[in-house]
């Protein structure tokens, strides 16, 4: 080992990175999961806040308003989030393989490319809102307010994005702990900024929404102060050389995962379709029990992001046996937290859709889909596993095809079954689309991990 890399070494020591190619697995994943699992909730925090406090402190139709465009968010959100996955892999790899002039590169260039990107995306969504929501057939009642908010959160896009990306650079080297730090202040800020913008100002849903965008602002600077701490990243002139070698290999990882949210956000719009057609009731609902879904499904979400870590690190050691091993480690903390989450929505369905919803009828008919989801959860949870482990190798081609799969099963289940069941054949079409991403990702995980092991 070089006097450059041991200094290197001694530096990360000092920091709350964390080198995950050495060391007893389970420890490492358990150490790096749980302040992920903070980080997770605590984000979604912002829309449960934003949740209750704008259907306890305007009206429930506001509810659904904000609930109206979650799918779309999460298609313009996700690929932009995709693209960056391909530049946090990158420097998951280098990291791991200790080659950290790599790792300062595939940070500019990622930037470079995810950002025009980005700009493009912002630019395009504000053009195209206004249609998308039409095309949603979103009721009459809620389109203005729907709009007003979509409109305010795209504005932000840029914000989102470097904030996230910051969250991605500190996750890909180990770093936890300095992503949860910044939630919990966005979080806090984003509390007092809900209750003064919609209680007191009574600003209606924009408040909420620029309550989150100012909320984000504050965690990317917390995120970029700590970035700047660490030296073995601190960038020179020769880092921003343009090298489209790096710049298509970010694009070439980050563009299926980019692809593969979309295709799955397009599915969610799919279903928000169908829930529109079904009335202002099911879309109420719809909207609390992808919040409430969404809060029970971070654990998952954590264990996705931490395997995409490991993965990453150890593919670039070359630590095909540590994968293996890893992969088992975080099989068992799934199936815990799977448990879990399937006992509170099977058994206690109304209280968690009466937290943010106050008509009986609508509480009633979103107790009925969160069930249906709690019988199936456990697919979720192997899913971000299995998807996780792959991406984090750079393998991002098959699990894209499994967001084909999902957009598949959404679709088919809603057209057969919706006119039958109503509204509890949305939720079937969700695990539906879940179980067959499921069934591909673990499948090809095992092809490529059988091939890695004979060289």
């Amino acid at each position: 080992m070089s006097e450059t890399t041991n200094k290197t070494a001694n530096k990360i020591a000092k920091t709350n990175i964390k080198n995950m190619t050495v060391g007893d697995p389970m420890k490492l994943i358990v150490a790096y999961f749980l302040p992920v699992l903070g980080s997770t909730i605590f984000q979604q925090l912002y829309g449960i806040v934003d949740s209750i406090i704008v259907g306890k402190g305007i009206d429930d139709y506001a509810l659904a308003a904000v609930g109206n465009t979650g799918s779309i968010m999460f298609f313009i959100f996700g690929f932009v989030m995709g693209l960056a996955s391909g530049m946090s892999v990158l420097m998951a790899q280098a990291f791991g393989a200790k080659d950290y002039d790599r790792l300062k590169k595939t940070i500019t260039m990622g930037f470079l490319a995810c950002g025009i990107v980005t700009i493009s995306i912002m630019v395009l969504s504000l053009i195209f809102i206004g249609d998308i929501l039409l095309l949603l057939k979103t009721p009459e009642e809620i389109m203005a307010q729907s709009r007003l908010y979509i409109v305010i959160i795209l504005v932000g896009l840029p914000l989102t994005f470097l904030y996230n990306c910051s969250s991605a650079m500190l996750n890909s080297l180990g770093d936890s702990k300095t992503p949860l730090g910044a939630v919990i202040l966005a979080s806090a800020i984003n509390v007092v900024l809900d209750i003064l913008f919609i209680f007191v100002c009574k600003m209606g849903v924009e408040g909420a929404a620029i309550g989150t965008l100012i909320a984000q602002l504050f965690s990317l600077i917390f995120n970029f102060v700590h970035l700047r701490k660490i030296s073995y990243i601190k960038l020179k002139r020769s880092d921003f050389e343009l090298d489209f070698g790096l710049i298509f290999n970010v694009i070439k990882i980050g563009v299926p995962v980019a692809f593969m949210n979309s295709i799955t956000a397009i599915g969610c719009l799919l279903l928000q379709y169908f829930v529109n057609d079904l009335g202002i009731i099911c879309t109420s609902a719809y909207s609390a029990c992808m919040r409430i879904s969404q809060f029970l499904v971070q654990p998952s979400t954590a264990v996705g992001i931490t395997i995409n870590t490991y993965a990453g690190q150890n593919y670039g050691a070359k630590r095909i046996d540590r994968i293996k091993n890893g992969i088992n480690s975080a099989l068992m903390l799934s199936l815990i937290i799977t448990a879990i989450g399937s006992v509170l929505l099977i058994f206690a369905p109304k209280m968690l859709a009466s937290i943010m919803l106050t008509d009986s009828e609508i509480i009633d008919v979103a107790a009925g889909y969160l069930v249906i989801r709690g019988v199936m959860h456990w697919s979720i949870c192997l899913l971000f596993l299995y998807r996780g482990t792959l991406q984090g190798m750079g393998f991002t081609f098959v699990p894209m095809i499994s967001g084909i799969l999902e957009l598949l099963a959404r679709v088919v289940v809603s057209v057969l079954l919706v006119k039958r069941m109503g509204f509890d054949a949305i939720a079937l079409a969700e695990v539906s689309a879940f179980f067959s991403a499921l069934a591909l990702n673990y499948i090809y995980l095992q092809f490529r991990l059988r091939g890695l092991e004979k060289g």
